[in-house]
């Protein structure tokens, strides 16, 4: 039986299937097609997290699985998700990642200016995972508004909460953290560290300060295995505002199922098709990228929503190129998306001086058309 993990239906970045090639703004094809890419990746691989979960849900996922070759298993078929159509000597199966047609749309009168933001303060945890986490051990932090209210918080990590708290992952933490948590948010940031950022449910906006410990000494039995020190501290005055823009796109992406066989063919795509319609609820429909959850990584700020009215183009079948006796069996759909990319610019005073974001030093231009 599935089981209906409430903590897996969450925000969560899109980790780029090439490092050394990130998404970057002005890019809003190419972007998304890496985003589907190395989602489509992630859910064919027997090895993540969340494939236990889809098996019982999906089981003719057990016959595929990702490579970027065939198995030797009889029992399971490799597929590759790729970003261009077969040639000859492509293994198959595979999933092709194709932009069809696309259109600029705006998102509001006026310019592509969006609002003023700052970057968020957070402390960086110095371990990595995973944490050997005692039982109830506690992490204790404050965070100070604008205003100057001062909200004390202590973390408590008790094993129920945790798969094994002896090995705890960096998400199980941030986990339990963003679960106790009223003024405080936290992330999994690079390296499988902890970011921890002000603000939460219970704070206006995110302008603040957050620092490890109680003022008195005290950070909690855990800060020093997560890697927090005492004192440790981020101030909002040290931040710089920005102006955000966005540029929106909407797009129609085909997808292009390609097999040898007609029933590999129909399974396949029948596993595509529901990861866009019904696996992907678990994220909201919405891919995001890693900007938006690790402040350290600069440009990722994006997000591709997926719409619901997907189509099939129908099954058909073509002649292999160079080989007219084998027959290569297609199926394409049609996923509409709208990729919305942000960049942001810093705001300067006397073009020389960044400002951090406070109603007294950055005031907006009547001017400017704004957004509603």
């Amino acid at each position: 039986m599935a089981i209906n993990d409430d903590l897996n239906k969450r925000p969560q970045p899109t980790i780029p299937d090439d490092p050394s090639d990130p998404p970057r703004f002005a890019q809003p094809t190419e972007t998304t097609k890496d985003a589907f890419v190395a989602e489509l990746k992630k859910f064919f691989n027997r090895n993540d997290t969340i494939y236990n979960s889809t098996l019982k849900q999906a089981p003719t996922i057990r016959k595929f699985d990702f490579s970027f070759k065939k198995t030797e298993t009889s029992h399971e078929t490799a597929v590759k998700i790729i970003r261009k159509l077969p040639n000859l000597n492509e293994n198959l199966p595979l999933v092709a990642v194709l932009a069809a047609t696309g259109r600029n749309i705006s998102m509001g009168i006026g310019g592509q200016l969006v609002t003023r933001v700052s970057a968020i303060t957070n402390v960086l945890s110095g371990n990595a995972q995973p944490y050997n986490l005692p039982p109830s051990s506690t992490l204790v932090f404050r965070t100070t508004s604008k205003t100057k209210e001062v909200f004390t918080t202590t973390i408590i990590f008790r094993t129920s909460r945790f798969t094994n708290i002896a090995q705890a992952t960096a998400q199980e933490v941030c986990d339990e953290i963003n679960f106790q948590s009223l003024y405080a948010h936290a992330s999994v940031g690079q390296g499988n560290k902890i970011n921890l950022g002000y603000g939460g449910p219970l704070t206006q906006g995110v302008t603040g300060d957050i620092e490890i410990g109680d003022g008195a000494g005290n950070a909690g039995t855990a800060s020093s295995i997560l890697g927090f020190t005492n004192g440790q501290k981020a101030e909002y005055t040290s931040t710089t505002a920005f102006n955000r823009y966005l540029q929106s796109t909407a797009l129609d992406i085909a997808i292009e199922v390609v097999a040898e066989d007609d029933n590999v063919r129909t399974e396949l795509h029948d596993l595509v098709w529901s990861f866009f319609t019904f696996f992907m609820d678990s994220r909201d429909y919405t891919l995001l990228g890693r900007s938006s959850f690790d402040p350290s990584i600069p440009n990722e700020t994006y997000q591709v929503i997926i719409k619901p009215d997907l189509s099939m183009a129908g099954e058909n079948e073509v002649p292999r190129p160079g080989d007219e006796v084998d027959k290569l069996y297609v199926n394409r759909m049609n996923v509409p998306v709208t990729t919305i990319q942000y960049i942001d610019r810093a705001v300067v005073s006397g073009g020389i001086t960044p400002l951090y974001l406070d109603a007294n030093n950055v005031q907006q231009d009547g001017t400017i058309p704004q957004k509603n």
